[in-house]
């Protein structure tokens, strides 16, 4: 059983990737987090296997959110972002600095020629990044 841990401050995202995740008998949604700051105290009690996580939140955003959770508690991340040009590659090189391992395009939710792509997209990516052994990544403000 693959635990993911969700990180999104949308109440509509949160639902949608929870509901496409767990329509796969070897996902279970461990958690779900609205904030960076929540997401950094949520993987150190829920130890989840992976992590999805948004770009753009309020105060921490993902980038930041990322790179403090490869400093502290390192743990596969995958970003999902409904942002056009996320995964151009001056964008997917910041997210792999920060610990990420991939970067899926979410389409607008209810989108339904795009849908099946993207469910079985991120179940896919969910399950092979999820086996990737990730280590901690070096502070670089520490001397």
């Amino acid at each position: 059983m693959i635990k993911v841990l969700i990180v999104d401050d949308s109440r509509v995202i949160q639902e949608f990737l929870n509901h496409i995740l767990s329509t796969d008998p070897d996902i279970e949604v461990a958690g779900i987090a609205g904030s960076g700051e929540e997401a950094l105290e949520m993987v150190r009690v829920l130890k989840p296997d992976l992590i999805t996580m948004d770009v753009n939140m309020p105060l921490m955003d993902g980038y930041e959110t990322s790179r403090q959770i490869m400093e502290t508690f390192p743990t596969p991340i995958v970003i999902v972002s409904g942002i056009e040009g996320v995964t151009n590659v001056s964008n997917t090189q910041k997210f792999s600095e920060a610990g990420a391992l991939a970067v899926v395009l979410r389409p607008a939710p209810f989108e339904l020629p795009q849908y099946a792509s993207f469910h079985k997209e991120l179940i896919q990516t969910v399950k092979l990044m999820s086996e990737i052994k990730v280590v901690k990544l070096y502070n670089r403000n520490r001397k």
